[in-house]
């Protein structure tokens, strides 16, 4: 868990630029296709190698790599109108930029929500963010502030899942 900002290692433009793409939500094979890597596969691990730079060498999740950059200030957030969002989404919101996938979120919530209700926040989470998908929502959160650079904060699991 991160605490607070930190010092972010250092990256070229090239890097900065997928960095940023991946903030955006774009992904592998939409790396590819823009030229920065030869392949789908190379951008996976482009990016990959790129989020190990922030946990000391460990592989974490593309949300979690969206949060790290964007709060140690490696991807610029230009912030918009504060957002309301349910108690639920935020929790999703913050176990995403925690690097937690669908099925542990599921997991961990100890019954209170199904995976298939954890999609379906998911995607009201990128509807009320405008966001394309799960890495795109945290870089939303960041832009209306939902998330801040001590963020993760604890995961309540909500048990009012769906209205």
């Amino acid at each position: 868990m991160i605490l607070g900002p930190t010092r972010a290692p250092r990256f070229t433009a090239h890097e900065r630029r997928v960095l940023t793409l991946v903030a955006q939500g774009h992904d592998g094979r939409a790396l590819a296709e823009d030229g920065l890597y030869p392949s789908d596969a190379a951008a996976w691990r482009g990016v990959a190698d790129l989020g190990c730079a922030f946990s000391g060498g460990e592989c974490i999740r593309w949300t979690r790599i969206v949060h790290l950059t964007t709060s140690r200030g490696v991807v610029p957030v230009l912030h918009s109108r504060t957002l309301v969002v349910p108690g639920f989404q935020l929790d999703l919101l913050r176990a995403l930029a925690a690097g937690c996938e669908l099925t542990e979120y599921a997991d961990k919530s100890r019954g209170a929500v199904t995976l298939t209700e954890v999609r379906e926040l998911l995607v009201l989470l990128c509807g009320r963010l405008d966001a394309r998908n799960a890495q795109h929502a945290v870089y939303r959160g960041h832009q209306a502030c939902l998330l801040t650079a001590s963020d993760p904060l604890p995961v309540a699991f909500r048990t009012a899942v769906l209205a």
